[in-house]
């Protein structure tokens, strides 16, 4: 009977891991998708200030308010990227599983090498 509760708490560790990774590659996702759209504002940031010297005073105002609002996207961005860069707060409970049965698993080792021997 204690070998299917076992069985059991495996399955849901086992679950549980499998949703942590998922949500670890949801993030990962994420920050590739704020790594790309910074570069693309970063791109935008300096086509408008290259073409910023060719125009007129109105036309300037306008670029330097694009500019001023490209500046506070990107560093929404940043903020954002930080915070959803992996933390030990994420890794913790994969950590100790992976210390448990990895301990777990060379135990068993020794004890089947004994025997063995």
């Amino acid at each position: 009977m204690t070998e299917i509760s076992d069985w059991s708490d495996l399955e849901a560790q086992l679950q549980e891991t499998k949703q942590l990774l998922a949500e670890i590659e949801q993030r990962f996702e994420q920050v590739q998708h704020g790594l790309l759209e910074r570069q693309e504002l970063q791109n935008q940031h300096e086509q408008i200030s290259k073409n910023s010297s060719r125009m007129a005073n109105p036309q300037k105002e306008e670029l330097r308010q694009q500019l001023l609002e490209l500046g506070d996207r990107l560093e929404q961005i940043e903020s954002d990227l930080e915070s959803r860069l992996l933390s030990w707060s994420s890794f913790r409970e994969p950590f100790w599983q992976i210390v448990r049965f990895g301990g777990l698993g060379i135990i068993i080792g020794v004890i089947l090498k004994s025997c063995a021997n």
